[in-house]
């Protein structure tokens, strides 16, 4: 963990932030008592250096075990459902899927990701278009989630 605060240079003490939400559309990434060093001032930090990049690697892996088709094609995609039927190019309602998230040595807190689902118009099931497409967007949802809690940039 971060002893000192990188704007002000004051002590940090991990404490939790509130609702934090962030979009990388189609993703659209909440987070709710997520860790951070945060010091007197007010200001905020990832507790440690690594936090960020751990969290992106987090969300990735567990997006990819979310019920979702898969995409074929290089140019001209299309997505196809596991029963080889073709999902609808527009999505009939957006889903949250909610994560329980912890990192070493500190408090639990909740991440929410949120994406368009597509109905199987042969099977019925209910999924995203592909893992591969939220993982291309998690990098992005997570710098702006970076910005909405304040945290300072680096390098």
């Amino acid at each position: 963990m971060i002893k000192n605060c990188p704007r002000c240079g004051n002590a940090v003490e991990m404490k939790p932030l509130g609702n934090v939400s962030a979009e990388d559309k189609p993703l659209t990434l909440r987070v709710s008592g997520m860790p951070a060093a945060q010091c007197a001032k007010g200001h905020a930090a990832p507790i440690d250096r690594d936090f960020m990049l751990w969290l992106i690697h987090e969300l990735k892996n567990r997006g990819s075990a979310l019920q979702a088709g898969s995409e074929k094609g290089m140019l001209f995609k299309k997505y196809m459902c596991s029963c080889g039927a073709e999902l609808a190019s527009k999505s009939e309602k957006r889903q949250s899927f909610p994560l329980d998230l912890a990192y070493q040595g500190a408090p639990a807190f909740k991440a929410e990701l949120e994406m368009p689902v597509y109905k199987c118009s042969a099977c019925g099931k209910e999924q995203l278009r592909s893992a591969k497409e939220l993982q291309g967007h998690v990098a992005q949802g997570i710098a702006s989630l970076n910005d909405a809690a304040g945290f300072p940039h680096s390098g």
